[in-house]
């Protein structure tokens, strides 16, 4: 899976862009920065961790490890954790306090690290950022041990992105919800919205993120292809994150968040364009 730009303008555009986000102190409010997110995935690294059988002195890389995210979620569970990230601004916010946290300025796609390094293996609101998702992947199995997890989360699902391009193709013709138009700015003009609420250039801002921007997100049948072709030996992708689903969260029990997420799982793949995001758990 490739876009159309090449690896120089996707590369300056992304240092630009989680620069200023991370100067200003914005990129730290993302949603997924929210306790009850956070809460989420470290319930879902500790599942994926639990059961392995791995020995000595453990290690795990995180792709695009940004203002350590994912590494403050799981440096407990590691003899040690390894970022990777091309913007030097994101990267000073990341906690080195454990003393077991260690970070490369180097792209995703072409690490230092031997083969087989690793154990574990994660990415999350990263790969729509890339410009060849199967060139990264390519990495993250050479890195990885025989029987190491890739842990990925907040991808776009682009089955929704094309729902919601449905629907903003008729909103002149019929009366949108407030949270649907929310979509439609969020899917489709991502860009503009940043640049109107941020300052940050719009057309950078699509060229930071072309497998959203001009791939639409990602396939599940499309990614478990390309894992297999690769070599991971098992490639599960799940969708994640209903349409409304904070809205339910905030505003109903909890309870109900559940049931409705159970209920559009149980009818799949009808109801796969209600699921904002993929999540990826390949094992070599």
């Amino acid at each position: 899976m490739k876009n159309d730009l090449n690896e120089r303008e996707t590369l300056e555009a992304n240092i630009y862009v989680h620069s200023e986000l991370a100067k200003s102190g914005e990129y730290n409010r993302s949603p997924h920065f929210r306790q009850e997110n956070q809460q989420k995935v470290r319930k879902i690294l500790e599942r994926l961790v639990r059961n392995q059988s791995w020995t000595g002195n453990t290690k795990a890389i995180d792709f695009g490890c940004g203002t350590g995210f994912l590494i403050h979620l799981m440096r407990d569970l590691f003899g040690e954790v390894h970022g990777v990230d091309i913007t030097p601004e994101m990267m000073k916010q990341v906690d080195l306090s454990s003393g077991n946290v260690f970070l490369h300025q180097v792209r995703a796609e072409q690490t230092p690290f031997p083969d087989q390094t690793f154990h574990f293996a994660t990415a999350y609101s990263f790969l729509d950022h890339l410009c060849d998702l199967t060139v990264f992947l390519e990495e993250v199995h050479r890195v990885l041990k025989p029987g190491g997890v890739f842990y990925s989360d907040l991808n776009p699902n682009r089955e929704f992105i094309r729902g919601v391009e449905r629907v903003a193709g008729l909103s002149e013709q019929m009366d949108v919800p407030a949270i649907v138009k929310r979509e439609i700015t969020g899917a489709l003009h991502n860009g503009e919205y940043y640049e109107k609420t941020f300052g940050l250039n719009a057309a950078l801002l699509e060229k930071a993120e072309p497998l959203k921007s001009i791939s639409k997100g990602f396939c599940v049948e499309e990614l478990k292809a390309i894992g297999s072709e690769i070599g991971f030996s098992k490639c599960v992708v799940e969708y994640d994150w209903f349409l409304g689903q904070a809205k339910v969260m905030h505003e109903q029990p909890k309870e109900d968040v559940r049931v409705v997420e159970a209920y559009l799982s149980s009818v799949l793949p009808v109801s796969a364009s209600l699921f904002k995001y993929l999540r990826i758990v390949f094992t070599k």
